[in-house]
C-alpha cells in the first residue's frame, strides 16, 4: 500500500512446488487448534491487522493523558475488545486468514521506532499467536526492509546496507532471515500457512533493482526466499505456500513479471497482487489479469492488498490516501463511498480471485486480504477547528511518534530518506478502517462472512448534504460531432452529513436535451446550455451545463486512431508511444504516452487551413512528472507558445495558447513536444485547435 502514488514503469517464475514431508520436533496448542478448525487456502477472506498493537498502545497512551478510558476498539453493542478478544470478533464475523507484516530492525539507534506499527519480529509472533488460537491461519508479508516496502522503495535493511545491492549476498541474507524467523513462529506456535518473499516488488527486492531478465539480480532473492519457506515447511511438516508480491496490475505488466519467474525458475506457489479499486481498475480486469498468470503458469493467485473508504471525511487530521479529491474515482470505484460500499467492495476482490480459473477450469484464485481494516485514527478532529483542532493534532502527533501508530514517525527520515517531516504523522486510512472514529465496529464486517453474498444493503440512516453532477463546477465541454444523451450527461454524487458519498442515476429532461441537439445541428457552436434533471434516488434536482465546441482542426487530436500518421514527426529522440485502455488515458480510448531511461525530446505537428475569420486557441491536457529542473511540455501556435511543468500522475491540466487572430486562408502550424530528462514521465491527450 502507497500513500503517494506514481506511475512505476517496469516489466517479469514458475515451477511446480513439492511440499515434502518431515517429523516435526515440536507439538503447539495453537497449531492444533488452528489445524483442526481452518486449514484451507481457498475462499481468503483475510486482513492485514500489522498495526493493531501500536495501534492499542496509541488508545491507551490517550486514555492515560485524559483520564479515561473511552479510546479503543468495541464490538456492535459498544463493549471493549482488545487482544484475544479482538481476534475472537474477528474471527467469530468470518475473518478466516490473518496478514502480518514484517520489517527486520524499524528502529532508530536510539530505539525509537519509524512508526507504521513498528512491524517488527516480535509483534508478529504476538499478533501471529492471537491470530492462531482464535482460529485463523497466517500469511506472513516478509519485507526484508526497516520500514516500508513498495515500488517507489526497496530499501534494504540497514543490516544488509553494506551489500550495495549485490544479488548473491542479499540472497544468502534473505535465506537466512527468512528461515530464522520463520522457525521462530512456527516454534511459538503460529500457525503460518502462508509466507510472502517481499512486498510489492515491481522495481527491486530488499535493496536489489530489478532490471534486465531479472535472473542475474531479483529472480535470485525470490529462489533464496521461497526455497527457505519451503525447506523450513518441510522441517515442521507443514504445507507453507511461497508467495511473490506486486501492485500495477492494469496494463499487463504482471505477465511480464511472471514470464521472467519462468526464466528464472523461482520455485513459488503463489502470484499476488494489490488491488486497489480506484487505482487498479474493476474487479473483472483483475480476474482476467490473473487468470493469465494462472493459466500460463499453473500458480495460485491471491489479492494481497486491497481496500474501500466508507466515508471522505478525515477523522484524525492526516490527510488520507482517499479524499474528496484525492483518489476518490477510478474505473473500480463502482460502490458508494459508504460502510454498505465499503462491504460490497470487499467482498468484489474475493470474488474477483475465487473467479479465477486455472489450465484444468478448476479454481486457482485463493481469495483476497483486506489493507489494514483495524488501522485507525486516535481522535476524531473532523469537528473541531482553530486552537482546539492544532491542540488535539499536537497531541496526536506525540503518541504517532512514541506508539509508532502513524504512518510514519520523525524518526524514520535517517533510514529512508523519502520519509520527510511533511510524511511523518497519522493513519492515511482512518476512514477504510472497519472500526468508526469512535472504535465502534462498522456493520461492514459482515463482509467476512462466508454467507455474504453482496446483495443484502447496510442500513445507515444516511441525510442528504449535497448532490453534485460532474467532476467540477466548469461545463462538460462537448464536440460538434457528440450527440447528447443521458449516458453522456452521467450520474449524480449525492453527498451525506457524515462524509459519506454514493452515486445515483438521473431522469435528465429530454426538451433540454433535444434543444441542445436543435443547436448543435444547426452549428450554434461555442454556446452553453443547461440540462436539468432529477435523481433516481431521493428525488433530488440536479443540472449540467454543457459548452458545444467549436470544430477541432487537427486530425486526431486525441489520438484515438492509435498512431501518429496525422501529426509530422520532428527532433525525435524516442521517448513517446500510444498507450491503449490505461490510467495513463484522459478521454477515450488511446493518449500520447512519454517515458524514458534517457534524456529524450519529440516534437509532433500539424499545419491546418482557417476557414473562416476569428480569434483561435490551441490547447492539450496532461498529467505526470518530470525528473529535471528545466524539462517541460509545451503546446505552440506559430510564434505563441505555452510551456507546462506538469502536476502528477492523473493531475490532469489543461495548457492553452494565447489566441491568435487569423483570416479564412492562412495556415498555421501547430506543435506539440516534451523535451525531458531520464525517467520523466508522463501523456499528452485532447489536443485541440478551435475557434473561440
Amino acid at each position: 500500500m502507497k500513500k503517494l502514488t506514481a506511475v512505476l514503469l517496469s516489466v517479469i517464475c514458475a515451477g511446480t512446488v513439492v511440499l515434502g514431508a518431515g517429523c516435526s520436533t515440536k507439538t503447539n496448542s495453537l497449531n492444533s487448534k488452528s489445524s483442526k478448525t481452518n486449514n484451507s487456502f481457498s475462499n481468503i477472506r483475510g486482513m492485514d491487522i500489522s498495526s493493531y498493537i501500536s495501534v492499542q498502545d496509541g488508545f491507551d497512551a490517550m486514555n492515560k493523558e485524559e483520564n479515561t478510558d473511552t479510546y479503543g476498539f468495541k464490538d456492535f453493542d459498544g463493549k471493549s475488545i482488545r487482544d484475544q478478544k479482538f481476534f475472537d470478533f474477528l474471527a467469530k464475523q468470518g475473518m478466516n486468514w490473518a496478514r502480518i507484516r514484517v520489517w527486520n530492525d524499524p528502529y532508530d539507534e536510539n530505539g525509537n521506532g519509524y512508526g507504521g506499527g513498528n512491524s517488527d519480529l516480535k509483534k508478529a509472533i504476538k499478533l501471529g499467536k492471537w491470530a492462531t488460537k482464535a482460529g485463523m491461519r497466517v500469511l506472513i508479508d516478509f519485507h526484508y526492509s526497516d520500514d516500508w516496502a513498495d515500488p517507489a522503495r526497496q530499501t534494504a535493511p540497514k543490516a544488509w546496507k553494506d551489500y550495495n545491492g549485490d544479488a548473491d549476498k542479499t540472497a544468502e541474507a534473505v535465506k537466512k532471515y527468512t528461515t530464522d524467523s520463520l522457525n521462530k513462529l512456527l516454534d511459538e506456535g503460529v500457525d503460518v500457512g502462508m509466507v510472502q518473499v517481499g512486498n510489492e516488488t515491481n522495481n527491486g527486492i530488499a535493496g536489489v533493482a530489478a532490471s534486465g531478465d531479472w535472473k542475474s539480480n531479483v529472480s535470485k532473492v525470490y529462489a533464496a526466499g521461497c526455497d527457505a519457506v519451503h525447506s523450513v515447511a518441510k522441517k515442521h511438516d507443514q504445507k507453507i505456500l511461497a508467495a511473490v508480491h506486486f501492485t500495477d496490475p492494469q496494463n499487463g505488466n504482471q505477465l511480464g513479471y511472471a514470464n521472467f519467474l519462468d526464466q528464472a525458475r523461482v520455485n513459488y506457489d503463489v502470484f499476488a497482487t494489490s488491488w486497489y479499486p480506484y487505482w487498479h481498475g474493476t474487479a473483472e480486469s483483475i480476474t482476467d489479469d490473473l487468470s493469465q498468470i494462472a493459466q500460463k503458469f499453473g500458480k495460485k493467485v491471491m489479492i494481497a492488498e486491497t481496500s474501500y473508504a466508507n466515508t471522505l471525511t478525515d477523522y484524525d487530521g492526516f490527510d488520507n490516501t482517499v479524499s474528496e479529491g484525492n483518489n476518490d474515482v477510478g474505473d473500480g470505484t463502482v460502490f458508494p463511498f459508504t460502510v454498505d460500499g465499503q462491504a460490497k467492495s470487499f467482498h468484489s476482490a474475493v470474488q474477483a480471485a475465487l473467479d479465477v480459473k486455472g489450465k484444468n477450469g478448476k479454481t486457482a484464485g485463493l481469495g483476497a486480504f483486506y489493507w489494514e481494516g483495524t488501522w485507525n485514527g486516535l481522535m476524531d478532529v473532523s469537528g473541531l477547528s482553530g486552537d482546539k483542532r492544532t491542540g488535539a493534532i499536537v497531541k496526536e502527533r506525540k503518541i504517532w511518534d512514541s506508539c509508532g501508530c502513524g504512518w510514519t514517525s520523525s524518526y524514520s527520515h535517517d533510514y529512508d530518506p523519502s520519509q520527510t517531516n511533511g510524511t511523518a504523522g497519522g493513519c492515511v486510512i482512518d476512514n477504510q478502517s472497519f472500526f468508526g472514529p469512535d472504535g465502534k465496529a462498522l456493520q461492514s464486517l459482515k463482509a467476512f462472512s462466508k454467507d455474504y453474498d453482496g446483495t443484502e444493503t447496510i442500513d445507515e440512516n444516511l441525510t442528504v448534504s449535497d448532490v453534485k453532477v460532474g467532476d467540477s463546477d466548469e461545463p462538460l465541454e462537448l464536440d460538434p460531432d457528440t450527440e447528447l444523451t443521458s449516458d453522456v450527461l452521467g450520474t449524480a454524487e449525492i453527498h451525506y452529513t457524515n462524509g459519506s458519498r454514493e452515486t445515483a442515476s438521473v431522469d435528465w429532461d429530454s426538451s433540454d436535451i433535444s434543444a441542445y441537439e436543435k443547436a448543435r445541428k444547426n452549428g450554434s457552436y461555442g454556446k452553453t446550455f443547461t440540462i436539468n434533471g432529477t435523481t433516481g434516488k431521493d428525488n433530488e434536482q440536479v443540472s449540467q451545463k454543457v459548452t458545444l465546441l467549436h470544430p477541432n482542426l487537427l486530425k486526431n487530436g486525441d489520438f484515438e486512431t492509435g498512431d501518429t500518421s496525422d501529426w509530422k514527426v520532428s527532433d525525435d529522440s524516442a521517448g513517446y508511444d500510444i498507450e491503449t485502455d490505461s490510467n495513463n488515458v484522459y478521454k477515450g480510448h488511446n493518449t500520447l504516452h512519454f517515458y524514458s531511461d534517457s534524456d529524450f525530446t519529440f516534437d509532433l505537428s500539424q499545419t491546418v487551413k482557417i476557414t473562416e475569420d476569428g480569434d483561435y486557441q490551441a490547447s492539450m491536457i496532461t498529467s505526470g512528472a518530470f525528473t529535471g529542473s528545466s524539462d517541460y511540455a509545451y503546446i505552440s501556435v506559430d510564434d505563441t507558445s505555452k510551456h507546462d511543468v506538469l502536476n502528477g500522475w492523473q493531475a490532469w491540466n489543461k495548457q492553452s495558447t494565447d489566441t491568435i487572430s487569423a483570416k479564412a486562408g492562412d495556415t498555421v502550424t501547430i506543435h506539440i513536444g516534451v523535451k525531458a530528462t531520464s525517467k520523466s514521465w508522463g501523456a499528452i491527450d485532447e489536443v485541440r485547435f478551435e475557434k473561440k
